[in-house]
C-alpha cells in the first residue's frame, strides 16, 4: 500500500497467487525475523536488557545482560556489566561477572575482567582474562541458574 492509500504495487495477471518466499511457506522464518538483537557500534544501553533469543554486541553495554540464549559480545564490543546467558562467547571487553547456564567462551580477542561460572569453559589462547573461574553442574532444561551471589565468594585482593 502506498502513500495515502494509493496500491503502488505492479498489478497481478487475473488468477494468479501473490508471490510469497518459499521459506515461508515452508514455515521457516524469513531474515530479520528471527528473535535476534543485534546492538550497533553507535549504540549505548545503560540498564538491564532481558532477551530470550541471540544477542549480538557491537556497541556499549552498562549494568546488567539477562538472557536464556546465546549472548555474544564482538570484537568492538563493550560490557560494563554483569552477564547471564545459555551461552555466553566473548570477543571484546567485559568488565563484569559472566554466568551461563551451558558454556562461555572466550575468543582470542577477549579482555574480560570478572569471574566467570559454568559447567563448560573455554578460553583460547591470546585471550586477557582476570578474575576466578568457577565451574559448576549443568542447569536442567527449562530451569534458570541461581543469579550470581553479588558478595561472592572470598577474592584476595577485594574489599
Amino acid at each position: 500500500m502506498g502513500l495515502f492509500g494509493r496500491d503502488d504495487r505492479p498489478p497481478r495477471a487475473a488468477g494468479s497467487a501473490p508471490a510469497r518466499p518459499a521459506r515461508a511457506e515452508a514455515g521457516q522464518p524469513l531474515p530479520g525475523d528471527g528473535d535476534r538483537t543485534v546492538i550497533a557500534p553507535s549504540i549505548h544501553i545503560e540498564g538491564t536488557l532481558t532477551c530470550t533469543g541471540e544477542v549480538l554486541v557491537n556497541g556499549k553495554v552498562s549494568g546488567r545482560i539477562e538472557g536464556s540464549g546465546l549472548i555474544r559480545v564482538a570484537p568492538r564490543g563493550e560490557v560494563a556489566a554483569t552477564i547471564h546467558g545459555r551461552t555466553v562467547a566473548i570477543a571484546g571487553r567485559v568488565r563484569g561477572d559472566i554466568t551461563a547456564d551451558e558454556r562461555i567462551e572466550l575468543e582470542t580477542t577477549a579482555n574480560v575482567e570478572g569471574d566467570i561460572t559454568a559447567p563448560r569453559i573455554l578460553i583460547k589462547d591470546g585471550a586477557t582474562f582476570r578474575g576466578q573461574v568457577n565451574m559448576r553442574s549443568p542447569v536442567a532444561p527449562g530451569a534458570s541458574a541461581p543469579p550470581p551471589d553479588p558478595a561472592g565468594p572470598p577474592h584476595p585482593g577485594r574489599t
